[in-house]
């Protein structure tokens, strides 16, 4: 039994070992998002050369089309052998975290890479984002199934991979933190965040090491919004609130209308075919979107603006929800530019506004359209930071994505990840069932306003099989009795069947959240 409470021991030793394996996780996870990274970039710009090509020389066409095939082969092969490639793999990582799925880590990584690339070379609008994470997650899980001590530091170790990956992705370190604490956890924890952030630190080290330390968008803001001119700013945030409520609602719907196609070469195909077309006759929207958002100016006009979003809009839809690898993350960032870049022509030009003002607008857009679909609105804010590489924004970007935080919250639009997750555990489709015995523990915190706020342990109606260990309060460790008052903020540390993991985290969730986010 001794074994199943190294975590409550208080040797600083034990810490620093997690701490260094951490850094390990990092370096590991820098190193291959990196090269996911690169990959996509080369991949992307052999993919635009060939359309280009094929625009001027058309009698390839049938030659390419036989290549299409060939690749939605690949990719088809790949997803029905390893289903947790397929998608984005934040909502797998999230579950993975969570005890609904058993990841092989090596397999899902080469599948995720390899699909990931082949996709972008054929044009999808998919992100680096999502792979990337999983793929940080992959090896944590590596590092921690070799040298992790506890099941719980195994899933600190992949939660420290997934913020070393977003970290890798895009240069932001902080943002690859706070995504981990404020999407994946939900809740905070000094050990996690300082885990993470070594993880995220040295990822983002090796990335720099290989890609420069340039911000990732190279917008110049040259003038900032006048106080007076704030009311704009309201405007936008519900503006995007709205369009977020929508994006969510149309992609879960795409997804649903997609699973009709019963054959999933067919539904690759659809959407290669999709990004093909577009290729040859709008390339401006196909790929990634890197070089979409670092050309946007307000000399474009209002009309070709307008049908960047549109298409932009389409084709996003229809490559994710085929399910093929790849991410939403960095094409709604996009979207988000494109429709910020449409409403900065309208309010410019109708209000008689500086031209100015037109980079800044895309920017809060594009912070805007992160909350409204993810709901994380802290990373949304610090990911528009470190990749513009500026602070002079920060509070209008606080400003647009509360605003649109609360419009999408009060449409009832879940966040995205969230329904992603829920539809693959309902829909068995990629579902891989943990079945293990022993024990595991796991950590959580008693949120404000939730059932046991203030209450006494002893009336808490706690899951079967599952016993509260250490109770971890201003830094200090209570022994849990009946009659121990829990408050907001402490720290439980729970001892559960590992058989009855997903039982019990439920169960617990609904007891120590918040009241309205248990219910939901």
């Amino acid at each position: 039994m001794k074994n199943h409470f190294k975590d409550l021991e208080k040797s600083s030793n034990k810490n620093l070992y997690l701490l260094f394996l951490s850094g390990l996780v990092g370096l590991t996870a820098g190193f291959l998002a990196s090269m996911y990274r690169l990959a996509l970039e080369i991949a992307e710009n052999l993919g635009r050369g060939l359309y280009r090509t094929l625009v001027l020389q058309p009698i390839y066409l049938l030659v390419a089309l036989a290549v299409i095939l060939l690749l939605v082969l690949l990719v088809t092969f790949l997803m029905k052998k390893y289903p947790m490639s397929a998608g984005s793999g934040i909502p797998q990582v999230k579950g993975q975290l969570q005890g609904y799925f058993k990841i092989n880590w090596f397999t899902t990584a080469f599948a995720k890479f390899i699909g990931g690339t082949l996709a972008m070379f054929a044009g999808l609008s998919l992100g680096r984002e999502g792979p990337s994470v999983q793929l940080g997650a992959s090896m944590g899980q590596a590092v921690s199934e070799k040298l992790a001590q506890t099941e719980r530091h195994r899933r600190i170790l992949i939660a420290s991979g997934a913020s070393a990956g977003l970290s890798a992705a895009f240069n932001a370190p902080l943002s690859g933190v706070m995504f981990t604490l404020e999407e994946v956890f939900k809740y905070f924890s000094p050990l996690i965040l300082l885990t993470c952030m070594t993880s995220a630190i040295v990822a983002d080290g090796v990335s720099r090491l290989i890609f420069g330390s340039a911000p990732v968008f190279h917008f110049k803001i040259i003038a900032s919004i006048p106080l007076h001119d704030y009311w704009i700013l309201l405007l936008l945030g519900v503006v995007l609130g709205f369009f977020g409520a929508f994006y969510n609602i149309s992609l879960l719907a795409s997804q649903r209308w997609m699973k009709k196609i019963k054959s999933l070469y067919l539904r690759v195909l659809l959407s290669f075919l999709v990004a093909g077309i577009f290729g040859l006759t709008f390339p401006a929207v196909i790929g990634s979107g890197h070089t979409l958002i670092n050309s946007l100016n307000l000399s474009l006009g209002l009309g070709f603006l307008a049908l960047l979003f549109i298409f932009k809009y389409f084709i996003s839809i229809v490559s994710y929800a085929s399910g093929v690898p790849g991410g939403i993350f960095f094409p709604l960032l996009v979207l988000g530019a494109s429709l910020g870049s449409v409403f900065a022509t309208l309010v410019i030009n109708g209000l008689h506004l500086p031209e100015t003002l037109f980079a800044n607008l895309v920017i809060l857009a594009m912070a805007g359209t992160f909350t409204a679909i993810v709901r994380a609105p802290m990373t949304g804010i610090l990911l528009l930071v470190e990749m513009t590489g500026t602070f002079d924004h920060l509070l209008p970007l606080a400003l647009v994505s509360l605003v649109a935080y609360v419009v999408a919250d009060l449409l009832h639009s879940a966040p995205i990840y969230d329904s992603l997750l829920e539809n693959m555990l309902v829909g068995n489709e990629q579902k891989e069932a943990v079945s293990e015995e022993g024990q595991m523990m796991f950590e959580t915190m008693v949120q404000f306003d939730s059932q046991a706020d203030k209450q006494l342990l002893g009336n808490l109606a706690l899951p079967e099989n599952c016993l509260l260990v250490a109770v971890h309060r201003s830094g200090k460790d209570l022994i849990p009795q009946g009659n121990t008052q829990l408050q907001a903020g402490d720290y439980l540390t729970f001892l559960i069947q590992r058989s009855e993991e997903k039982f019990a985290r439920a169960e617990i969730q609904k007891i120590f959240m918040e009241k309205e986010n248990a219910a939901q």
